[in-house]
């Protein structure tokens, strides 16, 4: 009886981390969309200017992407469910290096072979497949002469079915931007 009583506790310390980590992924993925929802009025405006500052939240999506650490995100403009995409400008200063990243839905007519490859892609916050990713990597490490710290700061043009503002190591961040983005709807292509 004195063995199985540290091998109880080890299960049930091993259960009750799995119902943290559980809650946790449910908090993040709650918090991914409130943050969708403070950023696009429910009506699905067409046209948004905000100026807003937001904490990183780890990304929800982490495990279906094989990210081994959550990435940390801020989303600036969520996909649209209307299939227009956003183009506008954005101007930014975030707390710690990061990347600005632009996500496009993702639908080649013919799948692409081995010798022509993939472009880098992933699930949405909600799973949704085929999202191609840009990610702005000139933005990742502006020192500031001021304070002397490489921060991410600058100011840029964009066009894409969704903003991210994101960061791969896992280490939380603020970022303040001011947006001015149009939703357009896709032109037919022949």
């Amino acid at each position: 009886m004195l063995v199985a009583t540290p091998i109880i506790s080890t299960v049930l310390l091993l259960l009750l981390l799995t119902v943290i980590v559980s809650n946790n992924q449910e908090a993040n993925a709650q918090q991914v969309q409130q943050q969708s929802k403070l950023q696009q009025p429910s009506s699905l405006a067409d046209t948004i200017t905000i100026q807003n500052t937001s904490m990183s939240i780890p990304a929800p999506n982490a495990p279906v992407n094989n990210q081994s650490v959550p990435h940390q995100i801020v989303v600036a403009l969520p996909i649209r469910a209307d299939g227009k995409i956003w183009i506008g400008t954005a101007t930014f200063t975030a707390s710690k290096p990061i990347e600005v990243e632009v996500e496009h839905k993702y639908h080649p007519q013919i799948l692409p072979d081995a010798r022509h490859g993939l472009p880098l892609n992933a699930k949405w916050i909600d799973n949704t497949t085929h999202i191609a990713l840009s990610p702005m990597t000139m933005f990742s490490n502006t020192p500031v002469t001021i304070t002397n710290n490489p921060i991410s700061t600058g100011s840029f043009v964009f066009a894409g079915s969704a903003l991210v503002f994101h960061k791969t190591d896992g280490r939380p961040f603020t970022v303040t931007y001011t947006l001015d983005a149009v939703a357009k709807p896709l032109s037919t292509q022949k």
